[in-house]
């Protein structure tokens, strides 16, 4: 099998390393392919796999899928089995609820309406934690600009809150999934913008540099004077929680995704039945929101990924 990821951050880092694990469980031979955040890249990459006909299976984490899609078609046409992870194949049209393309073995993720709907909870309970009724100003830094998926949960976010007066909902400029820029746009914000409520943000890396940019600013103290929530359900990110210093993280669970999405090519190449859509959200195990709450709740909750690419603690 060969396993096509986004990039060497440590959310690719451990998408893959869930891939590995999974093979290595049922025996199966995997390549990696990174296209470093290089759609153009990924595609040259599954085309020459096809062309070495040497791989049955293909777990394809799409940088561009409408790009992709003939591509992919030659693959399905040369017997390759195909699943795809973290949303809906195809375009941004089909991308508010996860749906599995009859063509792949499965799509295993979680719909991104969902992830703009628990976004919303989970800042509008951070703002009655911090003003109660009152007025919530909201900061809101996004990964990328312009980025299809980012574009898609800011433009709901933004209808969202345009219709309610209690809140004011602010998009900085993006932080580009990174710590180090992202405590730079934060910095500059926040040394403008003294009455910011609530923090949020599409990556527990982004919302970390934002951290870092409040105490060198003054004014701020999360968990305090200010609510951060973070995105990603990395072992950092659920450690502050615990701690109290941010109020939540979203999950996400790339290592989880792989080992799922490998599992089914396996079957699928042994004959056997595989659903064709996966959501790894489950309240039980891999929860949408991560607050004080759920880990009151949940002590033996295990984190899918940490920021530096090393394996979760067990």
């Amino acid at each position: 099998m060969a396993i096509f990821y986004y990039n060497p951050s440590p959310y690719g880092i451990a998408s893959l390393n869930g891939a590995k694990q999974e093979a290595a469980k049922l025996g199966v031979q995997l390549d990696a392919f990174d296209a470093n955040n290089d759609p153009q890249l990924q595609s040259t990459q599954i085309q020459d796999a096809i062309t070495t006909g040497k791989y049955k299976g293909f777990w394809v984490w799409g940088l561009n899928d409408v790009a992709l899609t003939p591509i992919i078609n030659k693959a399905l046409a040369a017997g390759i089995k195909v699943a795809s992870a973290d949303y809906t194949w195809g375009p941004l049209s089909a991308q508010n609820s996860l749906v599995g393309d009859p063509k792949l073995v499965t799509t295993v993720g979680q719909s991104i309406g969902a992830e703009s709907t628990n976004l919303e909870a989970a800042m509008n309970a951070a703002c009655t934690k911090q003003v109660g009724s009152g007025h919530c100003n909201i900061a809101f830094l996004p990964g990328l600009a312009n980025y299809p998926t980012d574009t898609v949960r800011e433009n709901a976010m933004t209808a969202y809150y345009k219709g309610k007066p209690n809140y004011t909902f602010t998009i900085l400029p993006p932080g580009m999934y990174d710590q180090t820029a992202s405590q730079k746009v934060a910095q500059t914000y926040f040394t403008a913008n003294k009455n910011v409520n609530v923090f949020a943000t599409f990556g527990d890396q982004m919302a970390a540099g934002a951290v870092t940019a409040m105490k060198l600013v003054g004014g701020y103290t999360p968990g305090k004077t200010i609510a951060v929530i973070g995105y990603g359900g990395a072992a950092e990110a659920v450690d502050q929680v615990k701690s109290g210093a941010w109020y939540a993280t979203l999950g996400l669970y790339p290592a989880s995704e792989s080992r799922v999405g490998i599992a089914a090519l396996n079957d699928a190449l042994a004959g056997k039945p595989t659903p064709n859509v996966v959501n790894i959200i489950n309240p039980a195990t891999h929860p949408a929101i991560i607050d004080a709450a759920y880990l009151k709740s949940h002590p033996d909750f295990a984190p899918d990924w940490t920021l530096t690419g090393a394996a979760p603690s067990p």
